[in-house]
């Protein structure tokens, strides 16, 4: 596998290669269980502002599923095509989370009729990742007010989150469009709070 470190994995992905990993990740060369580019955003997102870095080697394979399945790929050059967009999206969120001045976006999709955004599949990539080292993790889960602040996550990720709060009349399409406007000022805390702990140097102003 390529390393996240080579220098051309640093240059920032267009919308042409998000497309491009989008429409690889949900075609038939990939495992039925491979994330889509939204819940591999969260779930890339989890590994960099959590309590410990993860080798890229270690986290790979979990895009392509639980089950062990790998992708079909059509030759070398496009496995080293994906691969490599794959590590790119790594970096470039990692320089983005880096720069405390740059607004975090994620990427979600958008519901065509209401306009609205569908932050299920990026929680879901989220919880992915925080599950790559629950014990690690545990820390913040155990503080009242930063479990309150990944409280939405989590539940718009979980089926039966999901449930109860729609038997309470909660409208889940709004309920989703708010956790990823959200997003733009959780993630920055999370990742505050494990540099905190971390005895890591401030970040770039």
């Amino acid at each position: 596998m390529l390393s996240p470190k080579d220098a051309e994995l640093f240059a920032v992905l267009s919308d042409d290669d998000l497309d491009l990993l989008a429409d690889f990740l949900e075609s038939d060369a990939a495992p039925e269980q491979a994330m889509d580019l939204s819940m591999l955003h969260g779930f890339l997102t989890a590994q960099l502002v959590g309590p410990e870095e993860i080798p890229a080697d270690e986290w790979f394979a979990q895009v392509w599923g639980e089950n062990g399945e790998r992708p079909k790929f059509a030759s070398n050059a496009e496995k080293e095509k994906i691969e490599g967009l794959i590590l790119r999206l790594y970096n470039q969120l990692m320089d983005e989370l880096a720069d405390a001045e740059n607004a975090f976006s994620p990427i979600v999709y958008v519901d065509e009729e209401s306009g609205q955004d569908i932050s299920q599949q990026w929680c879901y990539g989220f919880t992915l990742g925080t599950s790559m080292n629950p014990d690690a993790w545990q820390e913040m889960m155990d503080d009242e007010e930063y479990a309150q602040l990944v409280y939405p996550i989590l539940v718009c990720a979980d089926d039966e989150g999901r449930a109860n709060l729609e038997s309470d009349g909660q409208d889940m399409a709004e309920f989703e469009h708010e956790v990823a406007a959200s997003l733009v000022d959780i993630i920055p805390e999370i990742r505050d709070f494990w540099i905190d702990r971390r005895g890591v140097p401030k970040l770039k102003h």
